[in-house]
C-alpha cells in the first residue's frame, strides 16, 4: 500500500482551494488536484505493508488536542502550483510528532524540513497565473492515514485509519 498522513480540510477551507482550482482551470491546463483529493500532507510514508506500526506511529503522535490551520497565498515548486499554509506552532509540532513516530516505528520518513502546502495543480501549462488564493481557516481536529492508489484510472485518495486530535 502507498501511504501518508494528512489533515482534510473542512467545507470552508475546501471551497476556497476549490474556487482557486477553478480560477487555475480558466487561465491554463494541467493535471488539477479533484475535490476529493485536497488534503495536507503531514507525512509521507510511501509503499508498505506495515500498517500496525503506523496506527501505533499515530496513536502515540496525534496529542495535544486540535490545531488551527490556514491556507492562503500562491506559490510553486517548477510547474506544480500549490497554496500555502501559515505557520502555526501547533500544526507544526503536530507534523513533527507524526515524523518522529513514524521514523520510531522504523519508516524512512524524510528529514528535510517540512513545507506546507495544498497542491493544486501539477503541469501547468499557461502563463504565470493570475491569482489570490482566499484566506481560510479551520480547526483541525483529525489526522487520517491514506491510501493512495489508481481506481478505473483515475488517482484516488481513501481514508483508512482515523487519529482525533
Amino acid at each position: 500500500m502507498r501511504l501518508f498522513v494528512a489533515i482534510q480540510f473542512s467545507p470552508a477551507v475546501r471551497s476556497a482551494l476549490l474556487e482557486a482550482v477553478e480560477t487555475l482551470r480558466r487561465q491554463g491546463s494541467g493535471r488539477f488536484t479533484r475535490p476529493e483529493n485536497l488534503h495536507l500532507t503531514l507525512a509521507f510514508i510511501g509503499e508498505t505493508e506495515d500498517l500496525a506500526g503506523v496506527k501505533a506511529a499515530l496513536d502515540a503522535a496525534c496529542t495535544g488536542g486540535p490545531v488551527s490551520l490556514t491556507v492562503g497565498g500562491l506559490g510553486h515548486f517548477g510547474d506544480l502550483w500549490w497554496t500555502g499554509v501559515r505557520e502555526d506552532p501547533g500544526l507544526e509540532a503536530l507534523a513533527l510528532r507524526v515524523q518522529t513516530a513514524l521514523r520510531a516505528q522504523g519508516f524512512p520518513i524524510e528529514k528535510r524540513a517540512w513545507k506546507p502546502h495544498v497542491t493544486l495543480v501539477r503541469q501547468w501549462r499557461g502563463p504565470r497565473p493570475i491569482l489570490t488564493v482566499r484566506e481560510a481557516s479551520m480547526r483541525a481536529d483529525r489526522v487520517s492515514l491514506m491510501r493512495s492508489g489508481r481506481v478505473h484510472g483515475k488517482l484516488t485518495y481513501t481514508e483508512i485509519y482515523g487519529v482525533r486530535l
